[in-house]
């Protein structure tokens, strides 16, 4: 019996919480208005939670998911999504996904690389035999930073953990390859898309590749176009003289 009430406790507790936190979800279609918006800390809502921890973790990822969303239809911006994602870090500091997602949009999307770096490296520290985190780290070193020897570096640490040997080597060879960089991030985005688990990053990987790739498009459209016999004509917007024969 006192199980039974710990338990329907616990429920209704959560209940609570989820309503704290699905407040979110009433801003996702009021673009911009965030000021009144309450976003729980992660100590209260551990403590609120009473030993569901990794269920309330759950509940708020869910939540960051939906939140980040309503950002890619343009309903509003991405102010508390870096809230939302260390909420679920307290909550379960060895839910790695989180991690990975919140800082690939910190970087992309919020255009604050430090940040998302910060949050991998604290995913390191709490999960060290992960080799996604540091293989990300790489990634984004690569894609965002265009820092070479540091994405090298990290992927080489990747390739030396469980599961990351063959993902994290070809990368590296990626890095190595010394291609162009556009091409080069348009391939390991397309890695990306074609390998990840899950549906949120596959999405994310679409959404970089379509962007990049109207990048390449852009950039082919200003390349200068050689025809047969261009060498032989005169400068553009000058005419030809006698002593130009």
């Amino acid at each position: 019996m006192k199980l039974r009430i710990a338990h329907i406790g616990g429920v209704l507790l959560l209940g609570a919480l989820v309503v704290a936190t699905v407040r979110v979800q009433t801003y996702v279609t009021r673009p911009y208005l965030h000021t009144n918006l309450y976003l729980p800390s992660g100590k209260f809502v551990e403590q609120a939670s009473l030993g569901y921890e990794q269920l309330a973790a759950d509940m708020v990822w869910f939540q960051a998911v939906q939140y980040y969303g309503g950002y890619a239809k343009s309903q509003h911006d991405l102010a508390y999504f870096g809230g939302l994602i260390d909420i679920v870090n307290e909550l379960d500091p060895h839910f790695v996904f989180p991690y990975v997602f919140g800082a690939v949009v910190m970087a992309q999307d919020l255009g604050d690389l430090d940040r998302g770096i910060h949050l991998l490296k604290r995913g390191m520290r709490n999960n060290p035999e992960s080799w996604d985190l540091p293989f990300e780290i790489g990634f984004l070193y690569y894609t965002v930073a265009r820092d070479d020897s540091s994405a090298a570096k990290y992927f080489d640490l990747a390739s030396r953990l469980p599961g990351g040997r063959d993902s994290a080597a070809r990368f590296a060879a990626f890095v190595y390859a010394k291609a162009g960089h556009l091409e080069t991030s348009i391939r390991m985005w397309e890695e990306v898309e074609r390998t990840a688990d899950q549906p949120y990053m596959r999405e994310l990987a679409h959404h970089y590749l379509d962007k990049l790739r109207r990048q390449e498009a852009a950039q082919r459209a200003l390349e200068p176009r050689v025809t047969p016999g261009a060498g032989n004509s005169a400068p553009p917007g000058r005419k030809e003289s006698h002593d130009d024969i």
